[in-house]
């Protein structure tokens, strides 16, 4: 089942960089950019811990937020 969730999720992924990430611009301040922190985050916390990682570095992404260099925590990081 793992196998099946990671290949949606970096379906997903694809599918936004594809359609929506050009009209939306390419203005995230973080590497990896926001949209590859919420796949890894899903794929490696799960669902629901997943997102609310990814909601949270979204809302990091701002002027007068953080920048740079911000991968996923390992898993007993968080």
């Amino acid at each position: 089942m793992s196998g099946l969730y990671e290949r949606s999720v970096r379906a997903a992924l694809r599918a936004y960089k594809i359609t929506l990430s050009p009209y939306i611009g390419q203005g995230c301040r973080f590497r990896p950019t926001c949209s590859e922190y919420m796949a890894d985050a899903l794929i490696q916390h799960g669902p629901v811990a997943g997102a609310w990682m990814g909601i949270r570095r979204i809302c990091r992404c701002r002027p007068g937020g953080g920048y740079g260099f911000d991968p996923v925590p390992p898993k007993g990081d968080r």
